[in-house]
């Protein structure tokens, strides 16, 4: 009596039977295989191997290839008992999976393979896990940055200087290349240099973070310390456009292997000195989430770099846009501050209101134009009040006219019975004032369209009124495209210190 389940897979009573009875002749393993075909047609993450050990080579024919089920660390599915056998469309009334799904996708890659039963055939094949080839892993799971990094500038040639094109030494490394050892091995594999990884440097040099150990590159690496305090997963990329074809498959058939960055999900506890704790999810266009528990910093950013939001230790939050910042709210929209609101415009500042704006001030309401003032009321009527006076004066002409009446009212009305004084008017009303403090500071912008140049920052002067009104100096409020000069905001206020 037999029966067979859903992969093919056939048990029968014989399994009552002692295993060295049934399996003394076969062997489950596991083996070790490598992969030669990963396109599979049922689309189940299978894997076409060769297993050395039963095949007796390294170059299979197809017919020789086992075809390895993947053995997922965590998946289900709703039991098919539980799906309705007349509605095939229900969502509700049919089965619903999940789980994990991590399929490596380039040949030549080992893997360990087992045989459930011993059975030594495709329908009972799994491969259980991958074989790291030795000493390349570098890259995982974050593209690790290092110092021992050198640039190619074609052959053998390494004369390319790093800090004049980054600004910095650190930058993402690739793997060693171990086709070309120079007298490298194992026992000093700490003073090997690694290519740089220049997709991934060139697109943080882009986004002004490659000098930015926290938000642009990171120690985060399996080869930076043992035993290792870093976890998580990056995916191989896609296929790049210019890849080359390499006659490295089946039959030596050709096949594209070069890639481009790929996503990466990172949990690190820090190194030795508890430095880049953090998680962080970063896509292979450079979007990234990242919480870091060492700066104490939440960073999101999108991968042009030309936006991102950051919430500091201290309680401040940077936003940042070289296009403009949209807000709606259909609900009240309240801004409060404990101290000041600045507002700057190289243009306009417009306020529209479908019934009233309140401007109110519990000292004084200054309103200053360099051109003019111009007020008017287009239905209804234009009324001052002071309590204590109203005056004013120009240097020029003063001209009041109505095409009705004009009435004039008081306990006694003069006419040129004293000569106009300027104090009549605020004549010291100036953005210098002591009391308004609006006057424009030169501040250090960051040019977005090339952040770096040379290395190096890549600065224009900007005049802005957001400055500390103590100081006159630009604050940590006035926002510039990566790489953002946090060290000028660092350490201001004494509740800046952590």
């Amino acid at each position: 009596m037999s029966y067979q389940d859903s992969r093919g897979f056939t048990d029968t009573q014989d399994n009552q039977k002692d295993f060295n009875e049934k399996y003394m002749d076969s062997d489950a393993g596991p083996y070790l295989a490598t992969v030669k075909t990963t396109a599979d047609p049922l689309r189940m993450g299978r894997l076409g191997v060769n297993v050395p050990a039963l095949s007796n080579t390294t170059e299979p024919t197809p017919e020789q290839l086992i075809w390895c089920q993947y053995l997922s660390p965590f998946y289900g599915v709703k039991s098919l008992r539980a799906v309705s056998k007349t509605n095939p469309y229900d969502f509700k009334a049919t089965q619903q999976s999940y789980g994990m799904w991590a399929v490596p996708p380039d040949i030549d890659t080992t893997v360990m393979v087992i045989f459930a039963k011993g059975d030594q055939n495709s329908n009972t094949a799994f491969w259980i896990g991958c074989v790291q080839d030795p000493m390349t892993n570098q890259m995982v799971p974050a593209n690790g940055a290092t110092d021992k990094t050198r640039l190619d500038a074609g052959g053998v040639d390494f004369s390319q200087n790093k800090q004049a094109i980054y600004g910095t030494d650190v930058v993402p490394a690739g793997e060693k290349n171990r086709k070309i050892t120079n007298g490298d091995n194992i026992g000093n594999s700490q003073l090997w240099n690694y290519p740089v990884n220049n997709l991934l440097a060139d697109q943080l040099t882009g986004q002004g973070l490659i000098q930015d150990t926290v938000r642009g590159t990171t120690s985060s690496s399996a080869r930076r310390e043992s035993p290792s305090a870093v976890f998580g997963m990056n995916t191989p990329g896609r296929i790049r456009s210019d890849s080359r074809p390499i006659n490295i498959g089946l039959d030596a058939s050709p096949v594209r292997v070069d890639r481009e960055s790929g996503h990466s999900f990172v949990m690190d506890d820090g190194d030795v000195n508890g430095d880049n704790q953090l998680v962080r999810l970063r896509t292979a266009s450079g979007h990234q989430l990242l919480m870091h528990d060492t700066e104490g910093v939440v960073y999101i950013a999108n991968g042009s770099g030309k936006a991102y939001i950051e919430m500091e230790k201290n309680g401040k939050i940077n936003i940042y846009s070289d296009r403009g910042i949209a807000i709606r709210s259909e609900g009240d929209f309240n801004l409060h501050s404990d101290k000041n609101i600045n507002f700057h415009a190289k243009e306009k500042i417009n306020f529209t209101a479908e019934e009233n704006v309140v401007l109110n001030a519990e000292k004084y309401v200054y309103v200053m134009g360099e051109s003019g003032i111009l007020s008017a009321s287009q239905k209804g009527s234009v009324r001052h009040y002071g309590k204590d006076g109203i005056t004013s004066f120009t240097d020029g002409t003063q001209l009041h006219g109505a095409k009705r009446r004009i009435d004039l009212a008081g306990s006694e009305v003069h006419f040129n019975t004293t000569n106009p004084k300027s104090i009549w008017g605020p004549s010291w009303l100036k953005p210098s004032s002591t009391k308004v403090d609006l006057e424009p500071v030169k501040a250090e912008d960051i040019v977005a369209q090339q952040p770096l140049k040379n290395g190096k920052p890549n600065t224009t002067k900007i005049e802005t009124t957001v400055n500390d009104s103590k100081t006159n100096r630009v604050t940590s409020a006035f926002v510039t495209h990566e790489p953002y000069d946090r060290t000028a905001s660092k350490g201001r206020d004494k509740d800046d210190i952590a």
